[in-house]
């Protein structure tokens, strides 16, 4: 062996070496690749693992959110049909209330003038007048006052879904056209007339909704004054009804409201 060793010359031991270089190169070529693609093969194994745990988490909390959002547009429908239907049923008894109103008072209270109401011999004009006495002959106050409280439990059963203010304005108006029916007609038994804009209990009733510039104007008018009062609490409710249901529409000053409602009375007049 050693002579074999001894016989190689340094040029022989450079291709020798020359060779196991390459040879080596060759197999760290070979290793390094394969190990390159293992590490890809198992990075790429990892990644999708990941990637498919991830689409996982997004797909059930998709599930989730659409499931949440579901449930919120049901439940803002079905408190949306409720209000709605709640509104509809207080609108309902509005107008029922003003059904309600003794047709004889709604109409001398359309026709004639403050001053007329204020004569010494008002009663006798109205109790003698042959169209409009035998109907005021026919009221009964008790019977005239219990037509307002028709359907107040079933109103009740909505009153959550209601704003504070809307139920404000159906007690401020029942409480209106109650207080003159039952104080007009216990007046008329006793041959006298009921003045309602002289009625301080009617005034603080009228303040929980009516601001006093808006009491002072109503009263200024001299004619149809009560009706005019009556469509204003009527307009009020509208205009919170289509704010407590979110229907855009700007809002109309109530002043103005009356000016143009008195312009119509000054035109039928």
């Amino acid at each position: 062996m050693k002579e074999i060793i001894y016989r190689l010359d340094n040029w022989t031991i450079i291709k020798l070496l020359g060779g196991l270089a390459t040879i080596l190169s060759l197999i760290i070529a070979f290793f390094s690749n394969l190990i390159s693609v293992r590490f890809k093969e198992a990075t790429k194994f990892i990644y999708d693992n990941k990637l498919e745990g991830i689409k996982g988490e997004i797909s059930k909390n998709n599930n989730i959110l659409n499931s949440i959002t579901g449930d919120y547009f049901s439940s803002t429908q079905k408190l949306l049909d409720k209000k709605i239907a709640a509104y509809d049923l207080l609108w309902k008894s509005i107008l029922q209330t003003r059904k309600s109103f003794p047709e004889g008072i709604y109409l001398i209270h359309q026709i004639l003038l403050d001053t007329e109401f204020e004569k010494t011999d008002a009663y006798s004009s109205i109790a003698n007048n042959s169209k409009i006495g035998p109907v005021f002959n026919s009221y009964d106050r008790d019977t005239e006052i219990s037509k307002l409280f028709k359907n107040i439990d079933e109103l009740d059963l909505f009153k959550p879904y209601f704003s504070d203010y809307s139920y404000k304005l159906f007690y401020v108006y029942r409480a209106l056209i109650g207080r003159i029916t039952h104080k007009f007609l216990e007046d008329y038994q006793i041959s006298k007339i009921y003045l309602w804009k002289k009625d301080i209990h009617l005034d603080e009733i009228l303040k929980i909704i009516l601001s006093k510039k808006e009491l002072d104007y109503i009263k200024n008018q001299k004619i149809g004054s009560l009706p005019a009062l009556m469509d204003l609490l009527e307009f009020k409710f509208l205009q919170e009804y289509k704010k407590s249901l979110n229907i855009k529409e700007t809002a109309s000053d109530t002043i103005e409201y009356l000016k143009d409602l008195e312009s119509i009375l000054q035109t039928k007049k």
